[in-house]
């Protein structure tokens, strides 16, 4: 689907019609599908400006009086006052926690707090989330904040797959054996779909925009693209996979790797976004009182995917030259007989030339 689309419905029908028929009448019929309060909707939506201020989310957040307690319960909390002297209103929450925290803050109470191994998938949220909108700081200030909503939204899909059918995705989603780019190829065998267009049709089930549901269901696709905040959401998953890994470093050189034929890979400041991305993921899991992923030096890893990249590399480059030389070989048998003939041939003159040269020195 490229093409614009006439409205929200417009949208949410095309997409149901994209969905396997079996899978579009069991997420209709789920009583437990993932909701979003107008509250956390209105506060998206506000997040997709970048002029948006602290009021105009307070203004939103206090429709909803038990979330405005939450938030100024956490920024009471003990990691946050130390020797400050307590909040008492939505703004002053707000300021103390920081934007950054207060929509994951947000989005978790939704939908999260139920959800089947919610710190492993909350932590991959908010870390997509943070390296989103650091990534788009770079390449596309104006659009950060709208990237850093798609991207704390990317996944939803699997959370309305949980719901819909908890004993498959019980078994698919808590192999850590598999990577993200596995878990969407597995989820196409058991569902007929990956989870971004689930999530695609769920966010416009919401009534969110039609650009923030068409970069859900284009969120996991290629880098080659030319729209910098696309790329940005698509980077997103691919580097929070890396720093949430047993080996981030081979992770990260091969999205070194694929970062070559991005035009304006070289602009990126990596190392920056690793640092300030692990920096907020630890606040945000203190605020959520989740385990924060180990912390890395965000220097030292990527100079060490580098090295990696640098010697796989080199290891392709002489893989190569062995399949040319045996390609070669297949397609001109006589030419290469010729030619190793030759080479003996010349050795042999050498050794003769020797030999003659030592003989008239000894006569």
């Amino acid at each position: 689907m490229t093409g614009p689309l006439v409205s929200v419905d417009t949208l949410y029908i095309t997409l149901t019609d994209e969905l396997p028929a079996f899978l579009s009448q069991s997420l209709l019929q789920c009583k437990s599908l993932p909701t979003l309060p107008s509250v956390a909707l209105k506060v998206l939506d506000i997040a997709r400006s970048s002029s948006s201020t602290l009021s105009d989310y307070a203004k939103a957040i206090e429709h909803d009086p038990a979330l405005t307690l939450r938030l100024i319960a956490l920024a009471n909390s003990a990691y946050y006052t130390r020797s400050a002297p307590p909040v008492q209103t939505c703004i002053e929450a707000m300021q103390r926690l920081g934007i950054n925290a207060t929509l994951p803050v947000i989005l978790g109470f939704s939908l999260f707090q139920e959800a089947p191994n919610r710190h492993q998938a909350w932590q991959r949220t908010i870390t997509a989330a943070l390296v989103a909108r650091y990534l788009a700081e770079q390449l596309c200030p104006d659009e950060s904040g709208s990237v850093f909503t798609q991207a704390l939204l990317q996944d939803i899909g699997i959370l309305a797959l949980q719901a819909a059918y908890p004993e498959e995705a019980d078994k698919l989603y808590t192999d850590t054996s598999l990577s993200h780019a596995e878990i969407t190829q597995a989820e196409q065998c058991c569902f007929g779909c990956d989870h971004t267009l689930v999530g695609a049709w769920l966010a416009s089930k919401w009534g969110m925009s039609n650009h923030a549901a068409m970069a859900i269901r284009q969120s996991h696709e290629s880098f080659l693209v030319s729209d910098k905040a696309l790329l940005c959401l698509r980077l997103s998953g691919p580097i929070a996979d890396a720093l949430l890994s047993n080996n981030p470093a081979s992770q990260l050189a091969a999205l070194l790797y694929q970062l070559k034929t991005v035009s304006y890979a070289d602009t990126l400041q990596l190392d920056e976004v690793l640092y300030n991305v692990q920096h907020q993921t630890n606040l945000i899991a203190n605020v959520m009182n989740m385990n924060a992923p180990i912390e890395v030096d965000s220097t030292a890893l990527l100079a060490e995917a580098q090295q990696l990249l640098f010697q796989h590399t080199l290891a392709l480059g002489t893989q190569l030259d062995n399949q040319k030389q045996a390609l070669t070989s297949l397609r001109y048998p006589d030419a290469l007989q010729k030619k190793e003939q030759s080479l003996r041939d010349a050795a042999v003159a050498i050794r003769h030339s020797g030999l003659t040269r030592r003989n008239k020195k000894t006569d």
